[in-house]
């Protein structure tokens, strides 16, 4: 799943370059390319918050409300023009796993270790039928590239208040030694779809949605018979914008 993501980034940034480019020359131009170009235009920070869910051969065991987690959100990004982007992006806090009998644990010393020697057994509370809810405390680190669906397909139009943009990227998501999870790094795939609203030049509202992927063993625990498990998230929060949009329309003949 990761590897298809990833050939999925390299064709977005492909598809997204030239189109922008064959835009950029019929329909509007960067306010940079004929201005003093300055490292903090079109420069966007952006910070959201809302809840995450988990999904995982064994976590589809727990009531929904206790697969609900909190989730925060930082990201850095830059607009090259308006079609193309890209950013890095930092996310994570806490999600909610679920254990069996049945897996195999890497978190203990040997993974030919009884099942009892799982170290997140002596930090939680273990259920009469053997079954034990573990916390997972992570840090998501991404690169991603943005791709402007409204500007792609409508044109720039400097008076629009809303932007649906689309984004795909890589990341390392670490886990952190907590409750007898093991600390761990594992590759990521990141997906996400972003209702922007205009609030003034320089502030944006958002609604975040996304989608990763990551090993099965990211928390020492495989389980299941599948390569990959994800997470996805809701989120609302705000983008601000160093300098303002820098974008104009003009007509190049």
């Amino acid at each position: 799943m990761i590897r298809q993501l990833i050939k999925t980034i390299i064709i977005l940034t492909l598809f997204s370059t030239v189109v922008s480019a064959q835009t950029t020359r019929s329909r509007f131009t960067v306010k940079d390319t004929v201005e003093a170009i300055t490292f903090c235009d079109n420069l966007l920070l952006e910070i959201a918050g809302g809840s995450q869910l988990l999904f995982s051969a064994d976590a589809n065991n727990l009531d929904f409300k206790d697969r609900l987690t909190p989730h925060a959100s930082i990201s850095l990004g830059k607009w090259f023009s308006p079609v193309i982007g890209a950013g890095i992006k930092a996310e994570g806090y806490s999600l909610n796993g679920f254990s069996t009998s049945e897996g195999e644990y890497t978190a203990a010393n040997d993974n030919s270790l009884p099942f009892d020697q799982d170290p997140v057994r002596k930090e939680v509370t273990i259920n009469p039928d053997g079954t034990y809810r573990h916390f997972i405390r992570y840090l998501n680190f991404s690169f991603n590239v943005y791709l402007s669906l409204t500007n792609l397909i409508f044109g720039y139009n400097e008076k629009s208040v809303f932007n649906l943009i689309t984004s795909a990227g890589i990341g390392d998501m670490y886990v952190f030694n907590y409750k007898g999870i093991p600390s761990k790094s594992s590759l990521s795939g990141n997906a996400g779809l972003t209702m922007k609203f205009h609030l003034s030049p320089k502030l944006d509202l958002n609604l975040n949605s996304s989608a990763t992927a990551f090993p099965n063993e990211f928390e020492g625990r495989i389980a299941g018979s599948n390569d990959y498990e994800n997470y996805v998230t809701a989120n609302i929060g705000l983008a601000y914008y160093f300098k303002g949009r820098k974008f104009i329309n003009r007509q190049i003949d």
